[in-house]
């Protein structure tokens, strides 16, 4: 990789965590690489910024359909073109969220099983797992898996994945209606994603909660 395109996947990276996915996607379009692993990279970053476009759209159905179709294509692509296990857990963890939402639920929870069978001790694939549980109303599974997740992130220092796995926490107990609980876990994921220092937009949406929680 050469140093212009290394430094245009950071700076995309960059835009991404900061929740600047459309600006993310069109500095991407620059990249030239052949290299397949790079460009799974990429493919990796760009599905990622069309699933959050995708699930923060409000009232456009037709366009949250398309951005996730996107995903769901990047998502495979980076699959396919990669042989590094970071870009395939990512890729696969995205996956799975992309088809529940696209009704595709069957294929979700296998893809899911897939992840846990080959990166069983990755706290990124029990994370997304969760979150499963949540969407399929398996409360109380949610929340087992939730806190595995921030204790299993925890230990390795993987501070953004503890933060996901305290705020997934949080939804568990908003949708619970308890709010007391939900905010002690937000509050906690604020300070996972304080430790990690690249959570960007993840520590926006808690403190948005916090704050939410506490009016």
């Amino acid at each position: 990789m050469s140093d212009e395109e290394k430094k245009i996947i950071e700076d995309a990276q960059k835009l991404y965590n900061q929740g600047k996915w459309i600006e993310a996607i069109n500095l991407l379009e620059t990249l030239t690489t052949q290299n397949e692993e790079e460009i799974a990279v990429k493919h990796r970053i760009e599905a990622w910024c069309y699933y959050y476009i995708a699930i923060t759209i409000k009232g456009e159905e037709s366009l949250k359909l398309e951005n996730l179709e996107k995903s769901e294509e990047y998502f495979r692509l980076a699959l396919v073109g990669s042989k590094k296990e970071e870009t395939i857990i990512s890729a696969l963890n995205g996956l799975v969220l992309v088809l529940w939402i696209l009704g595709n639920k069957e294929e979700a929870w296998k893809i899911s099983d897939e992840a846990i069978r080959r990166f069983k001790i990755e706290a990124s694939v029990w994370n997304t797992r969760s979150i499963l549980a949540r969407w399929a109303k398996d409360f109380k599974k949610a929340i087992e898996v939730c806190e595995k997740v921030y204790e299993t992130a925890k230990k390795v220092k993987d501070y953004r994945t503890a933060g996901h796995g305290k705020s997934n926490k949080a939804s568990v107990y908003l949708e619970l209606h308890n709010k007391k609980e939900a905010l002690k876990e937000y509050l906690e994921a604020e300070q996972m994603y304080l430790k990690d220092g690249k959570s960007d937009f993840h520590l926006e949406n808690v403190r948005k909660k916090i704050k939410e929680l506490n009016n």
